[in-house]
């Protein structure tokens, strides 16, 4: 996750720098870049959501370890209660 702004910072320049030496007519052009465009946008979607599917696993991993943690110390103070 910490690459993740230089990859973006670097498709755009490469997006830039490649229309910007294109030989296309302006037509063409404008169709690539919305293609291209489309196409960062949905890669940067998609790296988004496994960003938050990362963290919503790590967050229940946690809550987890936590609430048997949290069972564990409970069941040890019962027991030395009873004694």
């Amino acid at each position: 996750m910490r690459s993740l702004p230089g990859i973006l910072v670097g498709l755009a320049v490469g997006a830039v720098v490649g229309i910007l030496l294109a030989p296309e007519s302006g037509k063409k052009t404008r169709k690539r870049i919305s293609s291209e465009s489309d196409s960062f946008f949905s890669d940067l979607q998609d790296q988004l959501q496994d960003g938050l599917d990362n963290i919503k696993s790590q967050y229940n991993d946690f809550v987890d370890q936590a609430g048997s943690k949290s069972k564990d110390v409970a069941d040890e103070l019962k027991r030395k209660v009873k004694h």
